[in-house]
């Protein structure tokens, strides 16, 4: 069976890239319309201040970095990466904001950066650690590329009970056809949500005094409907996986979603619930 079979972390990866690569607009409307605020409590959390030299990996359309700049200003600098030239191409077009740090786009993956150690006083990784086919090797390579004492923080999907954002989809997909569930030690996106797993990703990379903090609230949908497109659109990881069945089991999951997401709505809104968990740690400093 497909769901059986072992992970191939090499495939994973190139898999991953051209299904970001192809996503970059959808997922930059979903994120730009959606996810500005916890950015911002992320970026805050992660303790960027002015002047300082930042480091977002995995920047996807750029959220992450744009929020750092604003706190860097100008005599600071962020460096966004990502492996997917789709997603670099497109947040590079967006014009620099004013008295922001400025930024240079490049493409990279944080799972082995062309880097050099100990370079940046911030780094940063907003919703793609529990994406990686190795996260322990992008957390470990994103302590390397912070100074000794440099915080690095990263925000990650919370449990699966409680970001119901992602999982109403995903448990209608594994229900409909549970031969995509994830192969054993493939990564999944609430991988990091349960108690204690980030920390121990944190403490297995070597970063100190960590500390983490779970977001939760509801994102608003104008419809059912809505939310079902909102996901389709945005989300490369859910839209690889409806891809894979055929149209009638693919209907049944949208029936399913539709379903569920109309028991949340509250006056004139569908309140499609989230979590995300962000930890922060600081990379040994220098004796």
């Amino acid at each position: 069976m497909e769901g059986m079979s072992e992970f191939d972390p090499e495939a994973f990866h190139a898999r991953s890239r051209a299904t970001w690569n192809a996503s970059a607009p959808g997922y930059d409307k979903l994120s730009s319309a959606l996810f500005g605020p916890v950015t911002e409590e992320f970026v805050a959390f992660a303790g960027v201040r002015k002047g300082w030299r930042v480091l977002d990996a995995a920047t996807g359309p750029g959220l992450a970095a744009r929020a750092a700049a604003r706190r860097a200003g100008e005599s600071g600098a962020v460096l966004a990466a990502d492996f997917a030239p789709g997603m670099i191409e497109l947040a590079a077009a967006r014009p620099a904001e004013k008295r922001a740090a400025p930024l240079e786009w490049r493409v990279l993956d944080a799972q082995k950066m062309d880097l050099p150690s100990a370079s940046f006083d911030a780094v940063l990784c907003q919703l793609g650690l529990m994406l990686f086919a190795r996260p322990d090797d992008a957390l470990a390579e994103m302590r390397r590329a912070a100074k000794p004492g440099a915080p690095v923080a990263c925000l990650v999907q919370g449990r699966r009970s409680a970001m119901l954002f992602t999982a109403l989809v995903m448990d209608a997909i594994v229900s409909r056809a549970p031969r995509l569930r994830a192969p054993k030690g493939e990564p999944t996106v609430f991988a990091f949500g349960p108690d204690g797993i980030l920390e121990e990703a944190f403490s297995r990379a070597g970063l100190q005094e960590i500390v983490t903090k779970r977001l939760s609230g509801a994102f608003r949908f104008k419809s059912a409907e809505d939310y079902w497109t909102a996901l389709l659109e945005g989300s490369g990881r859910t839209r690889a996986l409806l891809d894979q069945l055929d149209p009638v089991a693919r209907a049944k999951v949208q029936g399913d979603v539709l379903r569920r997401a109309a028991k949340r709505k509250a006056g004139a809104f569908v309140e499609i619930p989230y979590e995300f968990v962000m930890a922060r740690g600081f990379a040994p400093r220098a004796r």
